[in-house]
């Protein structure tokens, strides 16, 4: 089956898209500076963001569906500190500097035949790493079009803001840990093998343990999510108060 959703198309749009926003951005910003009007770089941001915001959530879903409907899975996989041991005998020269440990702990691999858990666990970690900064940027539009219409401390403007919180700390957090866990469970359904066998290699002992990673789980769990999201909670407190303030001063009037 040939899975029509492919995520490249959409990296090209979104470069397209932040190319033209950035010089549509530029000529705002010295419109503004001659006329001492802020109203275009406002307004420029507006459509940036929510331009943004809907890619985001269009990305979010055609990410999803590729990972849950192509034959084949694109993902990061940890591994057991690994190293190829070559042959005994086996000599190159030509490189200018000389590895005396370590290896590679992770590596980028196509994969197909995996497990149900593992790639909806994969899908979900992908459509919350692309709609994170979808929400904020519906924030900043939602801002913008409020700021342009005179209601700087507008209500809706406190709650969308602690909505972003919440989207931003759970959301980044989750997006981190889910696709720790569906890199564990790849690498254990690829490495993780009970039996096998080989004839005789001169020079490897175990060619399946010299030549070949052993499954690894690691779990990281962000903390600039939770950063981000206390900032949000911090600016929708700002906004519920200004809001009040707002309403207090206009009753004064």
């Amino acid at each position: 089956m040939t899975n029509v959703w492919t995520i490249g198309p959409i990296v090209w749009i979104g470069l397209a898209a932040v190319v033209v926003a950035g010089i549509l951005f530029a000529r705002s910003v010295r419109r503004a500076r001659r006329s001492d009007d802020p109203s275009p770089v406002i307004s420029i941001t507006l459509v940036i963001g929510a331009v943004w915001a809907a890619v985001s959530v269009i990305g979010s879903v055609i990410a999803v569906l590729n990972t849950l409907l192509s034959p084949t899975v694109t993902m990061t996989v940890p591994v057991a500190g690994f190293w190829p041991e070559l042959p005994a005998g086996v000599v190159f020269g030509g490189t200018t500097a000389t590895r005396l440990s370590g290896g590679f702990t992770d590596a980028t691999l196509v994969i197909a035949d995996l497990s149900t858990g593992a790639r909806m666990l994969w899908a979900t970690s992908q459509g919350l790493a692309i709609l994170v900064p979808g929400a904020i940027a519906a924030l900043i539009a939602a801002a913008c079009f409020q700021l342009l219409a005179g209601r700087v401390f507008a209500p809706v403007l406190a709650r969308l803001a602690r909505i972003t919180a919440i989207v931003v700390a759970i959301g980044g957090s989750a997006a981190q840990v889910l696709g720790d866990v569906a890199g564990g469970m790849a690498s254990s359904e690829l490495f993780a093998y009970t039996t096998g066998g080989w004839p005789e290699i001169a020079g490897v002992e175990d060619p399946l343990r010299a030549w070949l990673p052993r499954a690894a789980a690691m779990v990281n769990v962000p903390f600039w999510p939770l950063a981000a999201g206390l900032a949000f909670a911090a600016l929708a407190t700002i906004f519920r108060y200004g809001s009040r303030l707002q309403r207090d001063t206009d009753g004064l009037v």
